[in-house]
């Protein structure tokens, strides 16, 4: 009898229901993609040291990335709408992969801008958030907050792992061969964690949500899940509710804020006379808190309450920025570190709360097209974030301005987020 090897069957033999392989794959993947991207940092002052390109210029590479992976966040959404994540996935770490491989033969700023802020950037939207939170939902109810804390946890995992490669990578090949390496596994890695090991629902593997062995019968399924609430609201009635408006102002000015100082921040912490390599580790910390912060705040909000647990982690974001600011080269490394703390911990943490959000708002049949264009203004804010940190340094040479609108940022997206889920009468 000839024995089967698919994903499944191994974790049926396994007895591993496979709701979790759907999770540690979503993990990976978030990792992989998020930490080749986010290693741009790595390579900026390379970049600005090589081609005398201003601040806001090189930045503008990360700007223009950002801003094409919100965009492509509506196609991404219907795109797994209509054919489901295991068919769409593929195509994004076959972009990602050979957006940075481009990236290594560049010889101008407009090369980098299609290389990785066009080619590498279709893929990450195609990767990113969109498809893995409509992925997740269908596979988990009930934990629905604290699965995609874990899963967008693997985000912070892939910063703290890929941007020290990078360096390591650049000090012993040059900026050109970090970039191969980086594109070659991307590759290596994502494509068989898409090919493989997704699926799409539990049922199509006779499976229940939530870790469950067999399907829910029709009497128990939770609501949500009934047959006459599969459909979900509709496109135009998310466009009239209140809160859609302020999950995309949300969506806005945090990556604003986040970006414009996860951008600059190894080029400010150089500049205030610190080695390079201690301000990667820094950025490197950032991550791997942010992995923790991801999963300790999600569930945190599956107990107190969604939106006053984002408050809470806004609230480490500002602190963390106000310790950047003020940082002066007399500093100790112990305030590198309280930063990296403070902004680490919070940093991404309100992806996967906002996320099961609007999953629980406007989950359906049309939740990857809702939820991708409320996502798209996070590629927006993204774009705006890296390339504003880089012209207010140029306009000022410091960052404290930059920084200071990063603060008013996150008090705006605190905003908004109450405006989107706070509550309400009769809710």
């Amino acid at each position: 009898m000839r024995r089967e090897w698919s994903s499944p069957a191994v974790a049926r033999w396994m007895r591993v229901h496979y709701g979790w392989v759907i999770l540690a794959a979503s993990f990976a993947t978030l990792g992989v993609m998020y930490g080749t991207t986010f290693a741009f940092p790595v390579f900026f002052v390379a970049l600005v040291q090589e081609f005398g390109w201003s601040r806001a210029s090189t930045a503008s590479i990360f700007s223009l990335n950002m801003m094409v992976a919100g965009l492509s966040a509506p196609l991404a959404g219907h795109l797994v709408d209509r054919y489901g994540p295991r068919r769409v996935l593929p195509w994004g770490a076959v972009l990602l992969g050979s957006g940075l491989l481009l990236s290594a033969a560049t010889g101008s700023l407009w090369h980098l801008w299609i290389a990785f802020g066009l080619v590498d950037a279709l893929g990450g939207g195609i990767l990113g958030p969109v498809a893995h939170t409509a992925l997740l939902s269908n596979w988990f109810i009930r934990s629905r907050g604290s699965a995609i804390g874990i899963a967008f946890a693997g985000m912070g995992a892939g910063l703290f792992v890929f941007s020290p490669l990078a360096q390591a990578a650049m000090d012993r090949v040059g900026w050109r061969g970090a970039f191969l390496v980086l594109g070659v596994l991307a590759l290596a890695l994502l494509l068989p964690l898409t090919v493989l090991c997704q699926r799409d629902r539990p049922e199509e593997l006779g499976l229940g949500p939530d870790g469950e062995w067999e399907p829910l019968p029709p009497s128990t399924t939770p609501a949500g899940r009934a047959a006459g609430a599969a459909e979900g609201p509709s496109l135009t009635m998310a466009l009239r509710s209140t809160g859609f408006w302020g999950f995309v102002s949300c969506y806005f000015f945090t990556p604003v804020s986040m970006m414009s100082v996860t951008t600059h921040q190894v080029a400010h912490v150089v500049d205030l006379g610190f080695e390079k390599t201690t301000a990667v580790s820094v950025l490197g910390t950032v991550g791997l808190l942010s992995s923790v912060g991801r999963v300790m705040f999600a569930i945190l909000s599956d107990r107190i309450g969604r939106v006053w647990t984002a408050l809470l982690s806004y609230a480490c974001s500002a602190l963390g920025i106000l310790v950047l600011m003020l940082l002066t080269p007399a500093a100790g490394v112990g305030w590198l570190y309280l930063f990296a703390l403070l902004f680490g911990i919070a940093f991404g943490a309100r992806g996967p709360i906002v996320s099961a959000m609007t999953a629980d708002a406007y989950r359906g049949r049309h939740y990857g097209t809702i939820f991708g264009l409320i996502h798209l203004s996070n590629g927006l804010g993204a774009a705006v974030g890296p390339w504003l940190g880089g012209a207010l340094y140029d306009a000022t040479g410091s960052y404290r301005l930059a920084f200071g609108v990063a603060m008013g940022s996150v008090g705006l997206a605190c905003a908004s987020l109450w405006l989107a889920g706070g509550p309400r009468p009769g809710r």
